[in-house]
C-alpha cells in the first residue's frame, strides 16, 4: 500500500472518544476512514498521493465533562483505552490525557514507566477542566513530561487556555516542548496574539513553545510563515483536530491538505514552498515526537 505515494504527513492533533459539546462519540474508524490509506491531494495544478504516516491521538472522553463538571472518565481508564486502540492501529500514536485538579500526575508517571514505548506526549485541556493554564496544579504534569522527555500539547484559545497562561507555565519548564494547539483558537486576532507569544518565547529562549496550525485559514498560515523567522517555522506543526467539525466527513481531509499546500506553494514558490511544506507537514513533528523516542 505504501509503495506509491509522493509525500508523508504527521498529523499532530486528533481524537477518539466522546465530546458532549457536539454530542459525538468517535471510534478509531472515524480516523481510519479519512487517513487509513493514501489520500489524493491537489497541489496547485498537480495531483499527488500523500500518506499520513502517523497521527497523534488523545481520548476526548478523558477531557470531556459530566454535568457536575467532573471528567467523564478518569485518567487511567481514558489512557488505557487510548493505548489499546493505538496498539491495534500502529498508525495512531498516543498522547495521554491529564486531569489537573481531578487526577494525579503520578498515575501518568506510572503508566509511562509501564508502557512508555507506546506514549508520545501528554494532552491538557484547560478550557474543559475550567482551570487556568498557569495554575500550579499543571506543574506536576509538566514534571512528568520533563522526567520522560515528552512534549505537552495544551489546547489554546482564550479564557482558561489563554496562550499567555500556557507560556507562564512553560517558562517554568524550559526543556519541555509545549505545544499551543490551534495557535490560539478563534479569530485571526487570537492567532496573532498567540503568534506573538510564540515568537517572544523562542527569541528570548525562555520556553520551548510550538503550535499546531489546525483551524487556521490558509491565508493566516502564510502570514505567520512570512512573519516568522526560520526557527519559528521549525516550531509549526500540521494538525487537524480530526474528527471534530468538518473532519467528520472523511472527504474533507484531503481537501484541507490540498488547500494549505496549494496556498504555501502559491505564496512562496515551488522550491521554497516545498521546503516549508516538508517541515510543517512532517519533519518538525518527526523531530519532536519520534526522533529521540524510546
Amino acid at each position: 500500500m505504501l509503495k506509491k505515494f509522493d509525500e508523508k504527513i504527521i498529523d499532530t492533533h486528533a481524537h477518539i472518544g466522546s465530546w458532549c459539546a457536539d454530542n459525538v462519540d468517535f471510534t478509531e474508524d472515524a480516523i481510519l476512514d479519512a487517513v487509513g490509506k493514501p489520500i489524493k491531494v491537489e497541489v496547485g495544478d498537480n495531483m499527488e498521493t500523500d500518506y499520513v504516516e502517523y497521527i497523534m491521538v488523545s481520548n476526548m472522553s478523558g477531557i470531556d465533562l459530566k454535568p457536575d463538571d467532573s471528567p467523564k472518565i478518569d485518567e487511567i481508564t481514558a489512557n488505557t483505552e487510548m493505548l489499546d486502540i493505538c496498539k491495534r492501529n500502529p498508525q495512531m500514536k498516543a498522547l495521554i490525557v491529564g486531569q489537573p485538579g481531578y487526577g494525579k500526575a503520578r498515575y501518568l508517571d506510572e503508566m509511562i514507566e509501564k508502557r512508555g514505548s507506546e506514549i508520545y506526549g501528554i494532552k491538557l485541556h484547560p478550557n474543559t477542566l475550567h482551570l487556568n493554564a498557569n495554575d500550579p496544579r499543571y506543574e506536576p504534569y509538566m514534571n512528568v513530561a520533563r522526567k520522560h522527555n515528552l512534549p505537552v500539547l495544551f489546547h489554546s484559545q482564550d479564557n482558561y487556555s489563554d496562550p499567555f497562561y500556557i507560556y507562564e507555565t512553560a517558562k517554568k519548564f524550559p526543556t519541555v516542548p509545549t505545544i499551543m494547539a490551534h495557535l490560539g483558537m478563534g479569530s485571526d486576532d487570537n492567532h496573532w496574539y498567540a503568534f506573538g507569544i510564540l515568537q517572544t518565547a523562542l527569541r528570548s529562549k525562555t520556553a520551548n513553545l510550538y503550535a499546531d496550525i489546525s483551524w487556521l485559514s490558509p491565508g493566516m498560515i502564510n502570514a505567520i510563515i512570512y512573519r516568522g523567522e526560520e526557527y519559528t517555522v521549525k516550531h509549526l506543526l500540521f494538525g487537524t483536530d480530526i474528527p471534530l467539525g468538518p473532519y467528520g466527513d472523511p472527504s474533507f481531509y484531503p481537501n484541507r491538505v490540498s488547500e494549505v499546500k496549494s496556498a504555501i506553494i502559491e505564496e512562496f514558490g515551488k522550491k521554497s514552498g516545498k521546503e516549508i511544506i516538508q517541515r510543517i507537514f512532517y519533519q518538525n513533528a518527526y523531530d519532536l515526537f519520534f526522533k529521540n523516542h524510546k
